[in-house]
Parts: structure tokens; sequence; C-alpha cells
């Protein structure tokens, strides 16, 4: 194969000799300065790849590696760098007036005239979703990925939470399946472990009550195994006619265990889909679709989950880029977390999160 001559219109021969290094290159085209060639690793799928990596390091382009049916494709393409960058004056900002509403709801809903309470609640909900983001941004930046600090979303009252969360943004490729599965399980771990003492802490503090006839507009929040686990012991054994009175911290519990159980729903770009993706990266989206007809299917106990596949199809549609290298195999530290996650989903996750009387 005379590959000087095939590519002789193409500015970026050298980008050739670099895949040399590590592959064997069984045929290739070129479109549109993009080079696709079906190779053969020299050495392992890993050292192959980390060869070609380093040498395209000073230039504009990237590679992506994946099989496909039974052969292996490199992709060379121009590096497409996101800029989704905040001023720190606006994260400051977002953080104030997330407080605000946080408190604010705290006020209204947890601790009706208490603005200490309030302002507990407030605290204690947004230390759970900042860590959360900040185990995903703190792992990105460790496997070289850039990524933007967190950054809340206020909302203001009658919404009972005053947030709709925090989120990062990752502004670059990520390398390989390993590193994938951990900025995924990074955040919902690290933000489950410091929700459970904020939990425990907000439960031996809660009250149980008589069940007495609900008024209209009541809503009961159901109980995920894990709080029913922490609330036998802080509370003991539940009688059957009677309710738990949750203190703020307790819902602030609650509602970083809601955040981590829908986030770790394999689908899209969720941190399940992150992790399911680095899995099975050739089978996927037979998870995605399948745990997305089966929100469907539960959304007859709770319509939230309807409009969770919704948000979730409209964000990604199914998809997910994947990592540059999606053929190197997983090591059993990888699957350990993948495996600690699913744990994780299973004491989180509520049939019925949310029940209106």
């Amino acid at each position: 194969m005379d590959i000087e001559n095939g590519l002789s219109d193409f500015p970026f021969q050298e980008l050739i000799d670099i895949v040399q290094g590590g592959f064997l290159i069984k045929s290739f085209t070129e479109k549109e300065k993009t080079i696709y060639l079906n190779v053969l690793p020299k050495y392992s799928h890993t050292k192959s790849f980390e060869i070609i990596m380093k040498g395209l390091e000073e230039t504009e382009y990237i590679p992506y590696y994946h099989r496909k049916s039974s052969n292996y494709q490199l992709v060379i393409t121009k590096k497409v760098w996101n800029k989704r960058e905040l001023r720190q004056v606006v994260h400051i900002g977002l953080i104030l007036v997330t407080f605000l509403t946080m408190t604010g709801s705290g006020y209204i809903f947890w601790a009706p005239g208490d603005l200490f309470l309030s302002i507990l609640f407030a605290l204690s909900l947004m230390i759970i979703l900042g860590v959360h983001e900040l185990g995903h941004a703190m792992m990105a930046r460790k496997r070289g990925i850039r990524a933007t600090l967190p950054f809340f979303i206020p909302v203001p009252p009658p919404f009972p939470f005053g947030t709709f969360g925090a989120v990062i943004f990752i502004n670059s490729p990520i390398p390989d399946r390993k590193s994938l599965i951990e900025v995924g399980a990074s955040g919902p771990l690290i933000g489950f472990i410091i929700t459970l003492p904020i939990a425990l802490v907000g439960l031996s503090l809660s009250e149980i009550a008589l069940i007495t006839e609900p008024k209209v507009g009541d809503i009961l929040f159901s109980m995920p195994l894990i709080l029913q686990i922490l609330a036998t012991l802080t509370l003991g054994e539940i009688p059957s006619d009677s309710i738990i009175i949750p203190h703020p911290l307790a819902m602030a519990g609650w509602a970083g265990i809601f955040v981590t159980s829908l986030n770790l729903l394999p689908m899209g770009q969720l941190d399940g889909g992150h992790i399911i993706r680095g899995l099975f990266p050739r089978h996927f989206r037979k998870v995605y679709f399948g745990v997305a007809g089966l929100l469907l299917v539960m959304g007859v106990f709770w319509p939230g989950y309807i409009l969770w596949v919704v948000l979730a199809f409209l964000i990604s549609k199914m998809k997910h880029p994947g990592p540059l290298n999606d053929v190197s195999e997983l090591d059993s530290k990888r699957k350990l977390y993948a495996i600690s996650c699913l744990l994780v989903l299973i004491l989180c996750f509520m049939p019925a999160p949310i029940v209106p009387s």
C-alpha cells in the first residue's frame, strides 16, 4: 500500500507516520480532513493507542479507536474543544442565589418559621449536591480531562427543594473506558457517602407520629431501602399506624438520595449512562432503551419517571460519544466501581418517590 501517494493531497501526512508507530494499517480512506483507518495493534490495544496519543499531543488532531464488526477502526480528526466556562463571579453568584432559594424552601416547607433550621437544610443539601459534582470534576482532572467547577441551578419556591441540582461540564474527550467509568461513578459514590451521616443525624432528630386523615395537598415521601435501614437504626421499628415527621436534615438527606438514584439510571448522559457505556461499548443502547421502557411503565406509579425519560432523550437522544479508546479491556477495579454503583442504585431507588394525597 502506497500510503504517501494515497494521501498526497492530505495536508497531515505526519499523522500516518504517527499511526504506524503503534498500528499496522490494513486500509484507509480520507474525507473532509478526517482519516478512517482499519488497523491492527502492534502491541496491546492500550500501548498502541498510548503511542499515537503521545505522538498527537502537539498537533491539532485526536484519535478515536473502536471496534467495528470484526475490525478495529482508528479515526483521526481535528480537535474540537468545548469552551463552556463560567467566570468565578458567576459561580459565586449562583451559589448565593441557590442558597437563598434553598433557605426559602426550607423556611416554607421543612422548617416553617425557623430560619436557623432552614439555613441548616440549605447548607446540608448544597454540600451533598456540591460534593457529588466535585467528585466528577476531581476525577476528571485526575485523568487529564478538562472539566468546569460545579455550578448550582436555583429554583425559587414553591419548588420544595430550592434547586434543580448542580452540574459540571466536561470540556474535552474522555480518553478510555476506565476513565469513563471512573468519572461516571465518582460523583454518585462520594455523594452517597456524604449523604449517609446527614440523613442519619436527620432521622435521629425526627419524630414519629400516628397516621391521621390526610388533607388535600398533603404529600407523602417514600422511603428508599437505605433510609429504611437508617430509620430502624435511629428510631427503632416504626409501627404500621405511624409515620416519620422528618427533621430538615432528614429531608436534605432524602433529596440527596433521590438525586443519586436518578443520576444512576443507566441512560444517555446520566452518570449511570456513562458507566453502562464504559461496561458495554457495543450493547449499551439496548440497556438504555430497556431501562427507558421500564421507567415509562413505572410512570403509572410516579409520572416523574416519564418526564425523566423524555428529558434524557431530548438531551442525548439515547446516544453517547464514548471515550477515545473504546477497545481496551477493563480491569477488576473499574468493574468494582460499576458493581458498587449498582448496589447504591438498589439502596436508593424508589418506585414512587412522591405520593400526593
